[in-house]
């Protein structure tokens, strides 16, 4: 088998997605192709990759720009072709959109903004699998999804009731929190975004305080990757 071929679609600034998910997805051996989507869309040959991922964006999924109705007609391709898709935060909240419409996504009675306990649902799933029933994990929304026919919850937090989703029969998996996201570039993150912070009435020092490791990244993108269907990464 060679090396899984993933296709990130960054949609963050300063092409920090590209960074944090492919430092994760090179540790694990896989080869990572990286396109800005937002800034310049692209066509994209599936037959090229094994498995999408749609990364977070300072930008609304509820919007209606070219680039984000591209994404998810390509997501829904991704997911018709049998690909494992995963979508982080903004990327989870167009996956809803996607399978479930845009009433799916809403704005946050109560943002989440640093680290927060995530803790998973009664539902088994294979993107879980090993990792603890509770655990940490950095976040940074004001948006979010909402439970829908069809999607099987599979974690929540005291704030958000989807925290990580599955669209029922598919490979495709959404999760609000950015597992991605390291202790020191989730500091960082908050330090160039201070002024964002403020509005929603946190103050740096304090959302630093609570830097937490990203215990379930190792097992959530071996889990992820496991579902490439056999004899398709060669």
């Amino acid at each position: 088998m060679s090396k899984p071929r993933v296709l990130v679609l960054d949609n963050s600034p300063r092409r920090l997605s590209t960074y944090w998910f492919g430092k994760w997805f090179r540790q694990i051996g896989c080869h990572i192709s990286a396109y800005n989507f937002w800034q310049k869309p692209r066509p994209v040959n599936l037959d090229n990759f094994d498995a999408l991922v749609v990364s977070g964006s300072p930008a609304s999924a509820r919007q209606d720009d070219d680039w984000i109705l591209q994404e998810m007609t390509l997501i829904e391709e991704a997911g018709e072709y049998g690909m494992p898709v995963l979508g982080v935060c903004f990327g989870a909240q167009l996956l809803a959109r996607t399978y479930y419409g845009k009433n799916a996504v809403r704005n946050c009675a109560q943002p989440e903004i640093g680290w927060y306990c995530i803790s998973q649902t009664r539902q088994a799933d294979m993107l879980f699998e090993g990792v603890p029933q509770q655990f940490f994990s950095f976040q940074f929304h004001a948006e979010e999804v909402i439970p829908q026919p069809g999607m099987e919850v599979l974690a929540s937090s005291p704030a958000s009731q989807v925290q990580a989703f599955r669209v029922t029969d598919k490979p495709v998996w959404g999760t609000q929190f950015h597992f991605e996201v390291t202790p020191r570039a989730g500091r960082d993150l908050l330090r160039k975004t201070g002024e964002i912070i403020k509005s929603y009435g946190f103050t740096y020092q304090e959302r630093v305080s609570q830097a937490r490791p990203s215990e379930a990244a190792p097992q959530l993108f071996h889990n992820f990757l496991k579902a490439i269907p056999d004899g398709r990464s060669k």
